[in-house]
């Protein structure tokens, strides 16, 4: 089976070969077709989809996956999420959504300017490239989650969904 993930990042390439270790995976980068910093669960969601979609598009693949981060404005603050969409080539999508943690308060006001979160986690722990190791789960749980077991889970929701639909068929 031909398995295509619609981003270059380790975390969520390495995300994908950890649950699914017999497949043959090709990472392309595919535009999410969202802003680079989603702001909503919706948005999020979509971008997901929309990457899942174009690398089943761009690569002939059976499946393809589309991971995506963002954060969400609640009345409680802003949370980071995280969401992740499954394409067939026969076009069926099911989509999955992961763990939430509530990140600084004063993150909203850069995040709202137009800042990426990596921008602002650069900043914050003055080092380079967070969301291509731990990201900012990583950070704000003291790396007992990081940004790869948070896409693990999401890719296993996924994958669950999908052969769970097989079995139906």
């Amino acid at each position: 089976m031909k398995i295509a993930v619609g981003s270059k990042n380790q975390t969520k390439v390495g995300a994908v070969e950890e649950v699914w270790k017999d497949a043959d995976i090709i990472a392309i980068s595919v535009p999410s077709g969202v802003a680079s910093q989603p702001f909503s669960d919706e948005e999020t969601m979509q971008g997901a989809m929309n990457r899942a979609k174009r690398a089943v598009e761009e690569t002939k693949a059976d499946i393809g996956f589309g991971l995506e981060g963002g954060v969400m404005k609640t009345k409680h603050g802003l949370f980071l999420c995280n969401w992740g969409a499954l394409a067939t080539s026969t076009g069926k999508m099911f989509v999955a959504g992961g763990a939430r943690v509530k990140l600084p308060d004063d993150f909203l006001d850069p995040l709202e300017a137009g800042k990426e979160l990596s921008e602002v986690m650069e900043e914050f722990v003055k080092r380079k490239d967070i969301r291509s190791h731990e990201g900012a789960i990583g950070i704000f749980t003291d790396h007992y989650v990081d940004r790869t077991a948070l896409f693990v889970h999401v890719v296993k929701l996924l994958i669950g969904q999908y052969k769970y639909n097989e079995k139906q068929a």
